[in-house]
C-alpha cells in the first residue's frame, strides 16, 4: 500500500475511533442522566402510591390485597408506569400486573431492591434490557406494613431518546466525513513534501547514501548551523582515530581552531595539513555550506597524506613507464636485430658474447641486491630502475658498503620506495644534458640510524634553489613539475628524519631516519651544505 493511502487509512481510523469514543461517552452520559431522572420520577410516584389512603388502610386488613390491587389498577392508565408492585411485610404481592401473581410470594431477584427499605430510593443500570425502579415504604399509623415498587423498562426510555439519537448519529457521520477529507489533504501534503517518494524508496536512498559515504576513500564530516555533526562516515572516524557520531559537537574535532564562526566569517574554502600524534599527516579541506541568506554549516573532507602521495606517484610512474616502454621497444628491437644478424652469419660465439655483454650489468646488479638488500620492495625498485636507466645509458651503482636488513620502526615499504624512486628520478632529470651519466645509491644502517645517500654526476644545485626545492611545484624543469622532492620531504618529516643537501660536484642528497624513535626537532628541517 502506498504511503498516501496508509496515512489516509491511519488518520481516518483514528478520527472514526475518536468520534465513536466521543459518541459512546456522550450517549452513556446522556442515557445515565435520563435514567436517573426517570428513576427519580418513579420514586416520586412510588411515594405518592405509598401515601394513598386505600393502600395504607388495607395493608393489614383480611384479604386486603383485593382492595389494594383494585385501588392501584387505574394508575397504569394515568401514568407511564410499566409495572407496579405492592409487597407486604411477609413478602407477598398485594398488587401485580398479572392477576395470577396476586397474594403469591415474591421470587428471588424479581426486584432489584436489596436490604431493608426504610425510606424512598431508586435503582437504574446502563443496559438496554434493564429497567429503572423507584421504591417507597408504606406506613400505616406509623408502622411499616409493606413497600411500593414502580418500574419502567429502558426500552421505553430509548424510544423517548430516538430523535436525539438520530441527530447524534448525523453529527458523527459529518465528523467522520470531515475527518476523511482532512486525512486526504494531510496525506497529499506529506507526499508532496517528500517529493512523492515511498518509505521504502527513502530507506533505500539513505542506505545507499551510507554505503557510498563508507566506501569513499576520504573521511567526510558535515555539520549544521548549530555546530552539530549531521554526517559522519567510518573513514573519518578511522583517520582521526576518534569515536564520533552524528549529533556530537563539531568542537570535539582536534582542529577546532579552524571551525569557529570568526574563522569562517569571510571564507568559503580552506585547506591545511594536520599531523596526528602517531606521525600520520592528514590533508583537511573544509567547505562552507551557505544558502543565499544563511549559513547552513561546514563540510569537512579528510584525506590520508600517504594516499594522496601514492596517487601522485602512480601518475608519475605511469607517465615514466610509458616513456620507458617506448624507449625500450626501440632499443630491444635494435638488439634483437643484432642478435638475429649474428645468428644468420653463423657467428654463434659473437652472438653469445653480445648477449653476455648486454645482460652482464643487470646480472651484476641482481647479485649485489640479493647480497646487500634484504627488503624485497627496495631491491625490486632498484633492479627496475637499473634496467630503465641502462636503456638510457645511465649507470646506476650501489655503494659497496650498502647493507639493509630491515626498515626503521615506523617506516613502511612504500615510504622507502617512494623516497628512493623520487631521488633517482630527480637525478635522472639532472643528467639529461651530460655525457658522463651516473647515479650512485647507498643504504646504510646501524642500531640507531638509517641513512640513504643518492648522488649523481649532474650539475648540482645552487644554494638559493636548495632553500626552495622541497616546496611543491618548485622545480628547474618547468611547469607542472616539482612534486618529487616535496613528497620526499613530507615522508621524511612524518618519520622524524633529516635531509642534507650538498654538491660533490653533482647533487648529493643524504637522508637520516631514526631506527627506533623520532629525532627531536628533526621532523621539519632540512640542512644545506
Amino acid at each position: 500500500m502506498k504511503l498516501q493511502y496508509k496515512i489516509m487509512t491511519l488518520v481516518t481510523t483514528l478520527i472514526v475511533a475518536l468520534v465513536l469514543i466521543l459518541i459512546i461517552v456522550m450517549y452513556g452520559t446522556w442515557f445515565d442522566s435520563v435514567q436517573k431522572q426517570v428513576a427519580l420520577n418513579a420514586m416520586d410516584q412510588a411515594v405518592v402510591i405509598a401515601d394513598n389512603r386505600d393502600v395504607k388502610e388495607n395493608m393489614e386488613a383480611e384479604n386486603g390485597y383485593l382492595a389494594v390491587n383494585q385501588a392501584v389498577e387505574s394508575l397504569y392508565l394515568k401514568t407511564g408506569i410499566q409495572y407496579l408492585y405492592i409487597i407486604s411485610n411477609d413478602g407477598k404481592f398485594y398488587a401485580h400486573p398479572l392477576p395470577e401473581r396476586i397474594n403469591t410470594p415474591i421470587k428471588p431477584n424479581e426486584i432489584k431492591l436489596s436490604g431493608e427499605l426504610m425510606s424512598p430510593s431508586y435503582y437504574y443500570a446502563l443496559s438496554v434490557d434493564a429497567m429503572v425502579e423507584g421504591y417507597a415504604p408504606i406506613y400505616t399509623e406509623g408502622i411499616k406494613t409493606g413497600y411500593v415498587v414502580v418500574g419502567v423498562f429502558n426500552g421505553r426510555i430509548l424510544q423517548t431518546m430516538k430523535g436525539q439519537i438520530i441527530w447524534l448519529s448525523l453529527f458523527a457521520l459529518v465528523a467522520v466525513l470531515l475527518g476523511i477529507g482532512a486525512a486526504y489533504l494531510l496525506s497529499r501534503n506529506i507526499k508532496r513534501d517528500i517529493f512523492g517518494l515511498e518509505p521504502s524508496e527513502i530507506a533505500l536512498l539513505l542506505s545507499q547514501k551510507d554505503m557510498i559515504l563508507d566506501h569513499i576513500g576520504e573521511g567526510i564530516l558535515a555539520s549544521d548551523h548549530r555546530g552539530k555533526l549531521v554526517m559522519v562516515n567510518k573513514n573519518a572516524q578511522q583517520l582521526l582515530g576518534m569515536t564520533i557520531s552524528e549529533g556530537d559537537e563539531l568542537s570535539q574535532l582536534p582542529f577546532t581552531m579552524y571551525l569557529t564562526q570568526e574563522f569562517w566569517r569571510d571564507r568559503e574554502l580552506y585547506q591545511f595539513e594536520w599531523r596526528l600524534p602517531q606521525n600520520q599527516v592528514l590533508i583537511v579541506t573544509i567547505h562552507a555550506l551557505n544558502d543565499i541568506h544563511e549559513k547552513l554549516g561546514l563540510l569537512v573532507k579528510i584525506e590520508d597524506m600517504s594516499l594522496v602521495r601514492k596517487r601522485a606517484e602512480e601518475l608519475t610512474e605511469m607517465k615514466q613507464l610509458t616513456q620507458a616502454l617506448r624507449a625500450q621497444n626501440h632499443e630491444f628491437m635494435n638488439k634483437l636485430h643484432a642478435i638475429y644478424g649474428l645468428i644468420q652469419l653463423e657467428a654463434y660465439d659473437g652472438a653469445i658474447d653480445y648477449i653476455e655483454t648486454i645482460t652482464a650489468p643487470r646480472q651484476a646488479m641482481l647479485v649485489a641486491i640479493q647480497e646487500k638488500i634484504k627488503v624485497a620492495a627496495v631491491g625490486g625498485l632498484l633492479l627496475t630502475k637499473h634496467s630503465k636507466l641502462t636503456e638510457k645509458h645511465i649507470e646506476l651503482t650501489i655503494d659497496e658498503d650498502t647493507y639493509v636488513s630491515h626498515l626503521p620502526l615506523h617506516a613502511k615499504d612504500e615510504d622507502l620506495t617512494s623516497i628512493l624512486g623520487n631521488l633517482i628520478d630527480n637525478s635522472e632529470e639532472a643528467l639529461k644534458s651530460f655525457e658522463d651519466k651516473w647515479i650512485k645509491v647507498g643504504l646504510f644502517q646501524d642500531e640507531t640510524l638509517f641513512r640513504i645517500v643518492v648522488s649523481d654526476g649532474g650539475p648540482g644545485m645552487i644554494a638559493e634553489m636548495m632553500e626552495m626545492c622541497f616546496e611543491q611545484e618548485v622545480s628547474t624543469k618547468g611547469k607542472d613539475r616539482g612534486y618529487g622532492l616535496a613528497i620526499v620531504k613530507s615522508i621524511v618529516s612524518i618519520l622524524g628524519g633529516q635531509i642534507v643537501l650538498s654538491n660533490d660536484p653533482g647533487l648529493v642528497v643524504e637522508i637520516t631516519l631514526p631506527m627506533n624513535e623520532t629525532i627531536a626537532g628533526g621532523s621539519d628541517e632540512s640542512v644545506n651544505r
